[in-house]
């Protein structure tokens, strides 16, 4: 059960002491002095030290005062005689009223109060025991958690990921098959288109009359524009080095966005809307006045399709802190957010099978390359607003 030490002035109490805890499993560890007892305490559970120890000038409290501040657990009894009432009084006062017994000693009163505190002992260092073990398994959770935490996060990360790549797949599949398509049919398309190159020569046998001059160069400057819009879709599917690139020069915004609407206006829907010109700047920007022209016409005939024959379809102009804003606003049917949010993706259309799922698209990457933003305002029975940003420049 462990080792009590025993020191007294009195042999033959040590001598009783020391066979009494033997008889109780206990090994009695003898000490003749307070030198004695403080080298041989180690290791010890417990120790029982006379009053009047011999070494001490008769002050053995002193030493298990000492005893007890090493190890606030050690378990001590003062061993007082019966005719030392001053040492009764200050053994009681130092240990209290179960931390001392008379001598001579008498078992029944001494071992259940040592083995009641024996027992205390090991309680106390059981709970300490069960303290750190609860301490190291809360550490332990702590880190699981935190590595739990991090695992998480990394799954969350790499799901993310994960599908970006897939939807970026998809959306790579999708552009392959409408380059496949388009390459297909380009051909076709462009010979077909060669023959609205007659107008030219329309043109010139009908010189004299204003009207139709005018109604040859809308087809000639369409045909120009479909043919542009042929190249433009092959080069929307077309991600690699072969992809055509812009072809910038200063250009005025309004007449380039006058020509976008010109050309479309003899269109039988734009011709049942009312459209609104508002210039409020005239600046100048870095434009492919042919590819920027087909935003502007693939803008107004959204509008015009989200209208009803006699709306009005509002096309403004204005410079702001060095930028030049086109607006493209219609009181329409509207969208609503989580339409708003898909536009531009690829094959995605408001619009049935009267859509392709490209226009917004090709315009948003058309803006992009001109260094501006597109963007799309819209809510449910309001209408939208299509406002494109275009850094001007600075007039000389």
């Amino acid at each position: 059960m462990g080792r009590v030490l025993v020191a007294d002035d009195d042999p033959v109490v040590v001598h009783g002491i020391a066979a009494l805890l033997d008889e109780e499993g206990v090994e009695p560890v003898i000490a003749e002095d307070a030198v004695a007892v403080r080298h041989l305490i180690a290791g010890c559970e417990g120790a029982i030290v006379g009053v009047s120890l011999a070494g001490l000038a008769g002050d053995g409290l002193a030493l298990l005062a000492e005893l007890g501040a090493a190890d606030p657990r050690l378990v001590r009894l003062a061993l007082v005689s019966r005719d030392d009432a001053d040492g009764e009084g200050r053994a009681r006062a130092a240990l209290g009223p179960l931390g001392f017994v008379e001598k001579p000693v008498d078992a029944d009163e001494l071992w259940p109060r040592l083995a009641t505190a024996l027992e205390h002992r090991r309680l106390r260092q059981r709970v300490n025991d069960l303290e750190v073990s609860i301490q190291h398994r809360d550490q332990a959770l702590a880190a699981s958690h935190r590595l739990v935490e991090r695992t998480t996060a990394e799954l969350h990360t790499a799901s993310v990921s994960l599908a970006t790549a897939t939807e970026r797949l998809v959306e790579a599949e999708k552009l392959a098959a409408v380059g496949r398509v388009v390459t297909g049919i380009a051909h076709e398309l462009s010979q077909h288109l060669a023959l609205v190159g007659y107008a030219e020569a329309i043109k010139s046998r009908v010189a004299g009359d204003a009207e139709l001059v005018e109604l040859a160069d809308v087809i000639v400057r369409a045909q120009k524009r479909l043919a542009g819009m042929v190249d433009e879709i092959r080069d929307f599917a077309d991600t690699g080095a072969a992809r055509r690139g812009l072809s910038r020069e200063p250009a005025d915004l309004v007449a380039v966005v006058d020509e976008a609407l010109d050309i479309i206006s003899y269109d039988r829907d734009v011709r049942r809307r009312k459209i609104v010109r508002r210039w409020q700047a005239r600046p100048l920007c870095a434009l492919d006045q042919g590819k920027f022209a087909q935003v502007i016409i693939n803008l107004v005939t959204n509008a015009v399709q989200a209208t009803a024959p006699g709306d009005e379809v509002t096309v403004a102009i204005e410079q702001q802190a060095g930028r030049a804003i086109v607006t493209v606003r219609d009181r329409g049917e509207g969208m609503a957010p989580e339409v708003v949010a898909r536009l531009g993706e690829v094959f995605f259309t408001t619009r049935g099978d009267r859509g392709s799922g490209l226009g917004v698209g090709i315009c948003m990457r058309i803006v992009a390359e001109h260094g501006g933003m597109l963007g799309f305002e819209s809510a449910i029975g309001q209408g939208t607003t299509a406002r494109v940003s275009l850094p001007a420049l600075e007039e000389t």
